[in-house]
């Protein structure tokens, strides 16, 4: 209990460091589901960037600036 005077201890905040790396896995893991489920259901050559980011629910021009390519997606998602 803390006197009325007395102000209250706040948590320590997080990183942003660690707020965005933690984003990035979550990104990442969802990239890597949806890469998966299209692969196996269209084929590799079903695999778009408009169609992952769609699915993954991720903006389709930063699924492009991380992954250039169809390959490089395709790659991603077998590592």
């Amino acid at each position: 209990m803390t006197h009325w005077r007395q102000k209250a201890r706040r948590k320590t905040p997080k990183q942003v460091a660690d707020i965005l790396r933690a984003r990035n896995e979550r990104r990442t893991a969802a990239l890597i589901a949806c890469i998966t489920e299209v692969s196996s259901s269209e084929g590799p050559d079903g695999v778009t960037h408009g169609l992952v980011a769609e699915r993954a629910g991720l903006p389709v021009h930063y699924v492009q600036w991380k992954y250039p390519s169809r390959e490089h997606l395709i790659a991603m998602a077998n590592t």
